[in-house]
């Protein structure tokens, strides 16, 4: 499972830490993307719908060819994370045991448990802009891309989809803040129209729109190192 201990964490913490370093099984579920309209899905994941029948569009999607070499305009950070040469667990900030992963239905959420579908590895775009992929595939199929999922007058949600840096819905912009946590660096992520991704324990992850100056719970996120990323499509 991915690897989340810490130093400074706490007795409890580390308990989680080490269930969770265990090992991650490479698999990840894929999923069918299609640019969305307005209040309505337009991509389902292929490998499980969601409870009511209706498949979740994410409005974004990858690339149909993968490199980890940045593109034109691409960050140039020396941050071997953000080039896209590690794998990493998304873990939010305040949170003592929680992490993203891809669940069943094919939205990235909250779980505190143990899990083979929370490795991911980012990859740059442009600018500072990037595609959150999944660490590995499932069932031999390609790794999987997040995208923004347009529900109506209800929070955006992120699914996975296959992966097409045309999507605009799978761009999203990390933006490093101020803060630490537990000697890593914080980063808000926000998609498409400024949705800004959060994570809370009533509402999952979410992507809504924020405020200027808003620093309120769930919006910043560490990244943990979880080891070399593996080969994508076509290395």
């Amino acid at each position: 499972m991915p690897n989340l201990s810490s130093p400074s964490t706490a007795v409890r913490r580390t308990a989680v830490a080490a269930a969770l370093a265990v090992g991650v099984a490479a698999s990840m579920p894929a999923c069918t993307s299609a640019e969305p309209t307005a209040g309505e899905p337009t991509a389902s994941p292929s490998t499980s719908a969601p409870s009511s029948g209706a498949a979740p569009s994410p409005t974004g999607a990858a690339p149909t060819s993968d490199s980890r070499t940045p593109a034109p305009g691409a960050t140039g950070d020396a941050d071997p994370i953000l080039r896209g040469e590690r794998q990493i667990v998304l873990r939010p900030v305040g949170s003592f045991e929680s992490i993203l992963a891809v669940d069943a239905k094919g939205r990235l959420d909250l779980t505190d448990g143990d899990t083979d579908k929370s490795l991911f590895v980012l990859l740059p775009a442009d600018g500072n802009r990037y595609q959150i992929r999944t660490a590995k595939a499932h069932n031999g199929a390609e790794p999987d891309c997040m995208g923004l999922r347009d529900n109506g007058s209800a929070p955006a949600t992120v699914v996975a989809a296959a992966c097409d840096t045309r999507r605009a819905g799978q761009l999203f912009t990390i933006e490093k803040t101020k803060e630490k946590s537990e000697g890593r660096p914080t980063y808000t992520i926000s998609g498409e129209g400024r949705l800004h991704l959060r994570a809370t324990d009533r509402e999952g992850l979410t992507a809504q729109p924020v405020g200027e100056g808003d620093a309120g719970e769930g919006l910043t996120f560490d990244f943990v190192d979880n080891g070399a990323a593996p080969p994508g499509p076509g290395e």
